[in-house]
């Protein structure tokens, strides 16, 4: 019920004639402004399990189970400032321990010094509402009893209304528990005029005065087990075709204090064998042992909440084994994948091996040309220099030998011409030149091999510019490329990344090659590498002229061991860890491709990955 807030009467307070007041009241008050709690009495501690320090110190809302605090809020505060909120409501208190108690609330508004206080009294209706649970449990383990028992049952409550009409019933008495339930049409059931059954004597207490009018030749006997219940046997003939004889019994329902609060009946169809009177004695003990044993089967469902929660307990263990047993296998399959990586690496190198051998004896070929030239040009110029100085001695002996020393200058004259000075004076400097240019291309490879596989970075996480891996991976492959196809670089700036290089490196190598075994043979194409920096991150991109890929495959570019090549010329790996690569580094990679056009991958990267982890 919501009113219009106001001040519970033209008095006014002071603090100290109210904090007396409120002690002398049995149950628990607690005072607020709006905000914080200015006034609680003893009781309110007690039932909170705060100290009266410690309530004094807390917002007035904190008192109240997390649920419901924010409607407390607003009804407090909503009070204060004068705009209506219900004055009497239910409400859940969360105590100091942690245990929910409930307590019906009510609200009111005080001036205490000239200021407007919202009271609040709050009656402890913790055990009445755990009753009611109580009994709500009961009443549902009773209905599960009723429902399930093959014996024709059902119950009234005081007012004589039907509560339960269990299935055994609608097929005996051919009525649905759906029509029959709520309402007191069981009388006309059985009776074709008014007239109440047993379960209704029972319920009315009028069972005794009406035993000799109403059962007197109906065999009816009181039960030795149960007090108050009843037993009888008649023919009803609204019942069936020709009517029906019926065993029935009846016994009280009472509450923990022994009032009535219904009754339950049973039914046993003995129409044909009505004198088997052990099974219908057999019914009755049953039913007796039944409603006298309720409270033992609540027992035993709370027996079984009890094997439950143990259940569940050995679950969550068995849960916690199987986690455990995963991470495990999560770690086997990233050293799986750690494999596959380096053995992918291992296949593509060995794969570009030749390639490179080739471009590093192409220098060393000319290298050790030049060294065999320089060889003999230095045997020719010894012997020149030989020529000389034996020239200078005979020089010395023969210096009025004229004949003589014609004959030693023609000599050195012939040496000269037969080492070709002028030659050597312009080759050698040229094949020195070549030769130091050998030796740095010889260098570059090895520097770019060592930048590839990144061999002294031991696998961690660095900050890199991309565009030195991509150079490097390109003069790796570039034999394997060089025939095919043209390389354009479209480079744009670029910010360092954090990533593993020489896993990167592998992509780039992956997707290099693959583009320039996608140009047809016979044809010569070209591949275009462009990147360029993003809001997020950095991007790289590697399109062909080739031949494309059909689209039903590009679905299943990306699948493990999936390759269209001939056998022997692929592992189907490298797409799929190029896939893996970029994932781990937060990035993805895109395909576009059109048969007969060519084919780009594209790779999106962030600076830095959501969680740099170890490259292992």
């Amino acid at each position: 019920m919501t009113e219009q807030p106001e001040l519970a009467s033209n008095a006014a307070f002071s603090m100290t004639q109210l904090a007396a007041l409120a002690e002398a009241l049995p149950t628990g008050v607690a005072c607020h402004d709006g905000e914080n709690l200015v006034l609680v009495n003893q009781p309110m501690c007690d039932l909170t399990g705060y100290s009266r320090q410690q309530l004094l110190s807390m917002k007035f809302w904190e008192l109240f189970h997390p649920q419901m605090r924010d409607i407390v809020k607003e009804r407090g505060q909503s009070r204060i400032h004068g705009v209506a909120a219900p004055t009497r409501y239910e409400v859940v208190l969360l105590t100091a321990q942690g245990e929910e108690r409930w307590a019906d609330l009510i609200a009111t508004l005080l001036s205490v010094d000239g200021q407007t206080v919202a009271l609040g009294s709050y009656l402890d209706t913790t055990e009445r509402k755990r009753a009611e649970t109580r009994q709500k449990q009961a009443q549902q383990a009773l209905a599960q009893i009723i429902d399930s028992n093959p014996v024709p049952t059902f119950v009234i409550d005081h007012q004589h209304l039907i509560t339960h009409w269990n299935k055994a019933c609608e097929q005996i008495l051919g009525f649905q528990a759906i029509d029959m339930v709520g309402s007191r049409r069981h009388q006309k059931v059985f009776y074709s005029k008014e007239r109440q059954t047993m379960a209704d004597l029972i319920v009315d207490g009028s069972m005794e005065k009406t035993i000799n009018e109403l059962y007197g030749n109906k065999r009816l006997t009181r039960s030795q087990l149960i007090a108050g219940a009843y037993e009888a046997e008649d023919f009803f003939p609204n019942l069936g075709e020709g009517g029906a004889w019926l065993y029935f019994a009846a016994a009280p329902l009472t509450d923990t204090d022994g009032r009535v609060i219904g009754a339950v009946e049973t039914l046993q169809d003995f129409t044909e064998r009505r004198f088997a009177e052990s099974e219908m004695i057999k019914s009755k003990r049953e039913l007796e042992q039944l409603v006298a044993t309720r409270g033992e089967q609540l027992r035993e469902a709370t027996y079984e909440l009890e094997q439950d929660i143990a259940r569940r307990q050995k679950a969550e263990a068995e849960l916690m084994q199987r986690i455990n047993e995963l991470s495990e296998l999560n770690a086997e399959l990233n050293q799986t994948q750690q494999q596959l990586v380096q053995s992918e690496k291992l296949a593509s190198i060995g794969q570009l091996a030749a390639g490179v051998a080739h471009e590093i004896n192409n220098p060393i070929g000319f290298v050790q040309s030049n060294l065999g030239a320089l060889e003999r040009y230095f045997e020719q110029i010894m012997a020149l220099l030989d020529g000389y100085q034996e020239g200078e001695v005979l020089l010395g002996g023969l210096a009025e030998d004229h004949a003589g020393t014609t004959a030693l200058l023609e000599r050195i004259e012939q040496l000269k011409k037969d080492a070709e000075l002028d030659y050597l004076r312009d080759d050698i400097p040229a094949l020195l030149k070549e030769s130091r240019d050998g030796i740095v291309r010889v260098k570059q490879i090895v520097a770019d091999l060592k930048d590839f596989s990144r061999v002294d970075s031991a696998q961690q996480w660095e900050w890199v510019d991309l565009r030195t891996g991509l150079n490097s991976t390109l003069n790796i492959v570039n034999n394997e490329i060089k025939y095919r196809a043209d390389v354009v670089k479209e480079y744009g700036d670029l910010p360092h990344i954090k990533c593993l290089p020489s896993q990167l490196n592998q992509v780039f190598m992956n997707l290099l090659v693959n583009a320039a075994q996608a140009t047809p043979e016979g044809r010569h194409g070209a591949i275009t590498i462009r990147c360029g920096a993003q809001a997020d991150g950095v991007w790289v991109e590697i399109a062909d002229t080739g031949a494309g890929i059909p689209e039903e495959n590009l679905k299943r570019i990306f699948d493990p061991f999936f390759t269209t090549k001939p056998i022997g010329k692929g592992t189907g790996l490298g797409l799929s860890l190029s896939y893996g690569i970029v994932q781990k580094h937060g990035g993805r990679i895109e395909v576009r491709s059109e048969v007969g056009i060519g084919t780009t991958f594209r790779i999106s990267l962030p600076l830095e990955p959501p969680e740099s982890l170890p490259a292992n």
